[in-house]
């Protein structure tokens, strides 16, 4: 009995009710997951890099220790 390339094994296709088989995936198969994976931390760096470069509204002596809008030190 030979098959051809293209039908899948019955190993790998029989299912259960309420089943699904995981079957492992190849290095092709995997590649477009590992995209998304260094895409997304790449823009989660540039994100964080943005928020930790910018410019504060207030100059430092303004920020520590004085309420910002009246001047006055808290209580």
């Amino acid at each position: 009995m030979s098959r051809t390339p293209k039908s899948p094994s019955p190993r790998l296709t029989t299912r259960l009710d309420g089943y699904v088989y995981r079957r492992p995936l190849t290095e092709r198969e995997l590649l477009p997951a590992i995209g998304v994976g260094v895409v997304a931390g790449l823009a989660a760096f540039y994100v964080a890099r943005l928020f930790i470069e910018r410019t504060p509204l207030l100059p430092e002596e303004r920020r520590l220790g004085k309420h910002h809008a009246s001047g006055r030190r808290p209580a």
